[in-house]
């Protein structure tokens, strides 16, 4: 996957800059009580939100150059469990227009580092510290795409107008994230263990593929015209990779076979 992460990369930077700078632009017009405000992320505020864009922005920035100079590195450093609730939050006397003002420096060191990046760079590998898995082994290049994921995302579940999900992250990302179930069949979230059985996702826009849970073993793989699976789910992209993602659906996606079993796909994966 290496060669199509490359690939992808200038695109994914240039969409990332793109809608950091929009979010940057309608965050920056809200007072500390809109900040401070509930978002559509059930339990985050906006500035919730807002602090962990941040601290993501900063944490790629020290990744790419710790795998740039051949260090093992990691997105939480201090190890995911002890680190992360202090990302989701200012700092000690921090306000959250400092907040902002911090996230929008880290966006325009990032994309200025990430602007000078040849083809050969992209393809490093981060090589993460042992015993710290997260992202697991992943080119340099798939950085590009954890950020415009986190933007896309969570700036719609700022709701503030941002507009929906970027075609690049749809149409890189879901293809993606399909494969990634077969070796992170859920990322730091419980699942539901007795669900077995065999799924069709079916994009009618883009790809079809087949998921199988066979007792502790996940196959997910491009689906062939003779897999014969007990449960199908057919939605657009968008909303295949919201599925994933454990967002709602733009519209109701269509369930066939065992509709149970449809219904529970979200419990055998549950979105980051």
């Amino acid at each position: 996957m290496v060669v199509e992460d490359v690939e992808h990369a200038r695109e994914l930077l240039a969409a990332g800059a793109e809608r950091s700078r929009q979010l940057l632009g309608l965050v920056g017009n809200l007072d500390r009580a809109a900040l401070e405000a509930p978002s559509e992320l059930p339990g985050w505020t906006r500035l919730t939100i807002v602090c962990h864009l941040r601290y993501g922005t900063h944490a790629l920035l020290r990744m790419t150059r710790d795998a740039l100079a051949g260090r093992p590195t990691s997105y939480y450093s201090e190890g995911r469990a002890a680190q992360r609730p202090g990302t989701l939050r200012p700092a000690p006397g921090e306000s959250p227009a400092r907040v902002v003002v911090d996230w929008a420096d880290g966006a325009e060191r990032l994309d200025d580092l990430w602007a000078t990046l040849a083809d050969e760079d992209w393809s490093t590998t981060v090589v993460e510290p042992p015993g710290s898995p997260d992202l697991g082994e992943v080119p340099l290049a798939r950085l590009s795409l954890a950020r415009l994921t986190e933007l896309d995302v969570h700036g719609t579940d700022l709701d503030i107008g941002a507009p929906d999900w970027s075609s690049s992250l749809v149409r890189i990302g879901l293809p993606t994230r399909l494969r990634w179930l077969s070796t992170r069949r859920t990322n730091h979230r419980p699942f539901d263990a007795s669900i077995q059985g065999s799924w069709i996702l079916d994009a009618h826009d883009g790809p079809r593929w087949f998921v199988e849970v066979a007792r502790a073993g996940v196959t997910s793989r491009p689906a062939l015209d003779t897999d014969d699976a007990a449960a199908t789910i057919s939605a657009s992209s968008r909303d295949l990779l919201a599925l994933l993602l454990g967002r709602r659906c733009t519209a109701e996606p269509i369930l066939g076979g065992d509709a149970e079993l449809a219904r529970s796909f979200p419990s055998a994966f549950p979105g980051p």
